[in-house]
């Protein structure tokens, strides 16, 4: 980026000086030899009117006329010929055509028009003045022919060009040196940003960006803190995702162990409480079984969304067939469950998904409920979602985790969710399959007054 920063620097520096160089060049020439065309034809129509004066058309033999046309001839470096109106060269201050006949454009029109004219020959660097000798009748008699070299104008700005070039010379190393600089400028706020980005994926972390040279660079400073510390909370999390399943599984190893120490420890123990610690052991190993399922299905949704198994499945169907499952595990609380269906509806879901995250929000809603409660599933649709509200009478989120409830092994009251014996993964579940499915899941709460959980699902799913 810095190159071509300079290169940009170098072309949009250089253009204007090297148009103004050329448009000044051309101009002087122009200017050089118009002037010189001008004096040359003033000096030709002083003449012709002497010629007029001393009848040197028909008398060529005045000294006067010959002094002042060597004279213009020395001055300018030049030739000059008179031709009278027959086209007779009477004079030649080169002596070389006299007496011959001169067929020229520009003469014959200076003849017929009777006005003086000038025309440039620039491949061979000289200008041709033609101007009408027009006797006291105001007819035209002659013409007097100035040829002029343009070599010593053209000297001048030969001269003119070269100091220009030196000049376009300094200018470009002058430009070419601010490039650099103003390239450096530009690109150092760049080049902290790069080394912040190395410093980052090197390992260090805590490497915050405030480069706010630009208005651009302090945005891009901006974004690439919010990426860092939106990466710093995401390993954050996996680091306390690894610690809470470690916790989770020692957890019941432990409580394993201190069974079997307390059992080793005592002899001649009764049969009963043998059958006793051998029955919580079994129940911590069922635990342990549990949070490893429930671990190896959140691990099969982060992969991917490919191996979602699409079908068109009739959702009151599903919805009936999940309750008719959970029915006995309510029933031993005396909890009533009832699905109010207000329309029939089929959509695109993969079933076992959706089955395993409607199955926890509902469990959940009868583990979490009073003995007697209630729990009432709804479905509902639109002409593009589903909607299916899981509503219990139970004891209810604070608001302050209502924010957290998605989390892995987040629980509200761990102390009731170990006598219940929920792994804290069932909700962290439920929402990646909904999330799986293009939808959406929300929570209303509080705490006394029950839980009510939306699932909003499209019909049709979009890969």
């Amino acid at each position: 980026m810095r190159f071509w920063l300079i290169v940009l620097f170098v072309v949009f520096g250089l253009i204007p000086c090297l148009a103004s160089y050329v448009w000044t060049v051309k101009t002087s020439e122009q200017r050089a030899i118009s002037v010189r065309t001008a004096e040359i034809q003033n000096q030709c129509t002083i003449l012709s009117n002497q010629l007029n004066s001393y009848q040197y058309l028909t008398n060529p033999s005045s000294e006067v006329i010959d002094a002042n046309l060597t004279q213009l001839t020395n001055i300018y470096n030049g030739r000059v010929m008179i031709i009278n109106q027959n086209l007779d060269v009477i004079k030649d201050t080169y002596g070389l055509d006299e007496g011959k006949t001169m067929v020229s454009e520009n003469v014959i029109r200076c003849l017929r028009q009777g006005k003086s004219m000038s025309y440039y020959d620039k491949k061979n660097r000289y200008v041709e003045v033609t101007a009408p000798v027009i006797s006291e009748e105001k007819a035209v008699t002659g013409v007097m022919l100035a040829s002029v070299s343009m070599d010593t104008v053209l000297d001048g700005t030969r001269m003119l060009r070269a100091q220009g070039g030196a000049v376009l010379i300094v200018v470009f190393l002058v430009v070419l040196s601010l490039g650099i600089l103003v390239a450096g400028w530009f690109v150092r706020p760049l080049g902290r940003i790069t080394a912040s980005i190395e410093n980052v994926t090197e390992g260090y972390e805590s490497e915050w960006l405030h480069v706010g040279t630009f208005s651009e660079t302090g945005q891009l400073s901006d974004a690439f803190n919010k990426m860092l510390g939106r990466l710093k909370q995401l390993n954050d999390s996996r680091e306390e995702f690894v610690s809470n399943v470690s916790h989770e599984l020692k957890t019941p190893l432990t409580s394993m162990k201190v069974l079997a120490d307390s059992l080793l420890a005592q002899e001649n123990v009764p049969i009963e409480l043998y059958q006793e610690f051998m029955g919580d052991i079994a129940k911590e190993i069922d635990r342990e079984n549990d949070i490893i399922s429930d671990l190896l299905t959140l691990v099969k949704m982060d992969k991917t969304v490919q191996g979602l198994n699409i079908r068109q499945i009739n959702i009151n169907e599903l919805l009936e067939a999940i309750l008719k499952r959970l029915k006995p595990i309510a029933d031993k609380k005396k909890i009533e469950v009832v699905l109010e269906s207000f329309r029939p509806v089929s959509a695109e879901i993969d079933e076992m998904k959706l089955t395993l995250a409607i199955s926890n929000l509902v469990e959940n809603a009868i583990k979490y409920n009073r003995d007697e409660g209630w729990v009432r599933v709804s479905l509902n649709a639109d002409h593009k979602y589903f909607y299916v509200k899981v509503m219990d009478s139970g004891i209810g989120i604070p608001e302050e985790d209502q924010a957290h409830i998605f989390e892995r092994f987040y629980r509200v009251d761990k102390s009731h969710s170990r006598e219940i014996g929920g792994t804290g993964l069932g909700l962290a579940i439920a929402r990646n399959a909904v999330i799986l499915h293009r939808g959406s899941i929300k929570v209303y709460s509080s705490k006394g007054e029950g839980t009510t959980f939306t699932v909003r699902i499209p019909l049709t799913y979009a890969a």
